[in-house]
């Protein structure tokens, strides 16, 4: 949509990053966001830009969701534009809220608390709510695109979303969450209004075809670039999810076939609990590693693991409450996560097959990580047996057999725990984790923006890069890193020149006015021994050994003499700080030049520079 102030994918694209960037101040946003623009445009941003929170606005503290409004008021233009950028998946909160609303369909906090952020800002930026008033843009990645598009067709919170790999919108959870949506389902495919769960009996392509038809007209307004090799536009095939709105396919690794061509081929039900497993094993590494993970989990800490050993009498009659949790917690969670893992060994080859035959992984990979999921299998039916029998165990009523049983049970239960943390350490290798990051890489905004790139420009992290050609060699200028040193070397040099001239001036008043205060305490005191000389007589008593021969002072007469101030001179000194400073000028605008002769063919760099220079 060319008429927006933000008018080009890069633009939207780098201002959705740097929405994740929390250190920046607001006036160090507010400088990104002009930056952002003059380098994209090469002109300047006649606009105000405000920034505000949704901490500040305090409508999310529940739900977890995290967004930041930017309002530009382009005042000479009689335009103005309010961009919400609502942050993806980043902590716990987000990837339980993963699990419960986007897989689920459960839950829709963070997309509530998406429309009470935006009313916050409106109030906050004091913006008229009618119709036709100034225009709302969302702009998301990943979880956020599901809370922004969701907003928007639960509550028009939006004129127009714009996203990039995005958690695609989810039929189950607008269900639970949109009245009129599900009364529509309900009429459509006759299911009984008592009953909540009928609508996952419902074949998931008739209810995708249905969502999508349901939907068109707001669609309109959805603009969406997704990477094919996104792990989430790979899960985005599972059921539940349907694609809203223009979608732009960009392909950031040509050299991989892409996710989605893999998911597509694996069971509905197997990549549900893949991905359950995955996010429920991601969440707790992050927070405590491979012991949060059996934390997590398993239910089981390790550190009452560890204590079990030699003397199991006494560590069991010492922390028998707690490894009596740990034994619920396993017989608790044991089942259903046994279940889980046999789902994914049983279609391992399957799965890992097809990221073998993709080139994600190796042979000898896919074999390992095949090999130690089945060793997780079997330990686990290990710990399950192993429950069973404290069951009958304690079933006899002999306390004495209980405890026998308990202590036995615990030391089996420990040689499972270990096994098991022993596989997890075999999967956390170096090497596979690397698959990790080459597939987490492809959901990265910037993947995207490279993706995106062509011509003589592209993108590292956030700078814009320019490519120029010289006889063979083939030579890319960090543009934005050459604008931000200009500009900022400037300002630390006139700074530094401030500084010296404040110094010069420093030196021409404070000696003076240092040597005439003292000529003026020196006056003062002649003046007062004059005035007062009998004062003075013990000065001519420390002479006089006798008292006898003491003597009374009846006047004194000072014959004082002023001589001129003399000091260094300094002005050489003065002169080198300068001249250091000339010089760091002069090596700053021959780096300038030298850079806009490598592009003498491109005059929008010269441009940019000139423009940034009048900031």
């Amino acid at each position: 949509m060319s008429h927006r102030i933000m008018h080009s994918p890069e633009m939207r694209l780098r201002l959705t990053q740097l929405g994740y960037d929390d250190k920046l101040s607001k006036e160090g946003f507010t400088e990104k966001v002009k930056r952002i623009y003059l380098e994209e445009t090469g002109k300047k941003l006649h606009a105000d830009v405000k920034v505000y929170t949704s901490k500040e606005a305090r409508t999310s503290k529940q739900s977890g969701y995290d967004g930041l409004a930017i309002y530009l008021d382009a005042k000479e233009n009689k335009k103005d534009e309010l961009y919400i950028i609502s942050q993806g998946t980043k902590n716990l909160k987000d990837w339980d809220y993963n699990i419960k609303a986007m897989f689920a369909g459960k839950e829709y906090d963070q997309a509530k608390s998406t429309n009470e952020f935006v009313k916050a800002a409106q109030n906050h930026f004091k913006l008229d709510k009618n119709e036709g008033s100034t225009p709302i843009i969302g702009l998301s990645h990943s979880l956020a695109h599901n809370n922004n598009t969701t907003a928007y067709l639960l509550y028009d919170t939006f004129d127009e979303v714009y996203s990039v790999n995005g958690a695609q919108t989810n039929y189950y959870q607008l269900y639970n969450a949109n009245n009129e949506f599900r009364e529509a389902i309900r009429n459509t495919f006759k299911i009984s209004p008592g009953d909540t769960n009928a609508i996952y009996d419902i074949d998931p392509n008739q209810l995708r075809q249905f969502a999508e038809n349901h939907y068109k007209d707001k669609a309109k307004n959805i603009h969406q670039i997704i990477s094919k090799d996104d792990p989430l536009y790979a899960a985005s095939a599972v059921r539940g999810f349907f694609t809203l709105g223009n979608v732009e396919m960009v392909d950031t690794k040509p050299n991989y076939p892409g996710l989605r061509s893999l998911v597509e081929d694996i069971p509905d039900e197997v990549i549900q609990d893949f991905q359950e497993l995955a996010i429920q094993y991601t969440t707790a590494s992050n927070q405590g590693g491979i012991n949060g993970v059996m934390q997590e989990i398993f239910g089981v800490n390790m550190n009452i693991v560890n204590k079990i050993g030699d003397n199991s009498l006494k560590t069991y009659m010492t922390n028998q409450t707690e490894i009596d949790g740990m034994i619920r917690q396993l017989d608790k969670k044991v089942p259903g996560l046994l279940q889980q893992v046999k789902t994914i060994t049983s279609n391992a080859d399957l799965i890992f097959g097809r990221l073998e035959d993709a080139g994600y992984i190796s042979n000898a990979q896919r074999q390992l990580i095949v090999e130690e999921i089945t060793n997780i299998e079997t330990e686990l039916e290990g710990i399950q047996e192993t429950l069973s029998s404290i069951v009958d165990v304690r079933g006899t009523g002999n306390f004495i057999t209980q405890i026998g049983g308990d202590i036995a049970a615990a030391l089996k239960i420990k040689g499972h725990i270990n096994a098991i943390k022993d596989s997890l350490k075999v999967l956390n290798q170096e090497d596979l984790l690397k698959v990790l990051d080459e597939l987490k890489a492809s959901h990265s905004i910037m993947e995207v923006l490279n993706g995106l790139s062509h011509g003589k420009k592209s993108y590292l992290g956030t700078d814009m890069l320019f490519t120029t050609n010289h006889g063979n060699k083939e030579i890319k200028v960090n543009i934005s890193a050459a604008l931000r040193m200009y500009q900022e070397g400037k300002t630390v040099l006139e700074e530094k020149l401030s500084k010296i001239r404040q110094f010069q001036a420093a030196i021409d008043r404070e000696i003076p006015k240092s040597y005439d205060r003292n000529k003026y305490k020196v006056m003062r005191k002649i003046d007062d021994i004059e005035a007062n000389p009998s004062v003075y007589t013990h000065i001519l008593r420390k002479h006089l050994y006798f008292s006898r021969l003491d003597k009374k002072v009846r006047r004194i007469q000072v014959h004082d003499v002023f001589f001129p101030l003399e000091h260094k001179n300094l002005d050489e000194e003065i002169y080198e700080l300068k001249q250091s400073v000339q010089e760091s000028y002069t090596y700053i605008e021959n780096y300038r030049k030298a850079i806009e002769d490598l592009f003498t063919e491109e005059k929008e760099i010269a441009t940019l520079f000139r423009l940034v220079e009048g900031e």
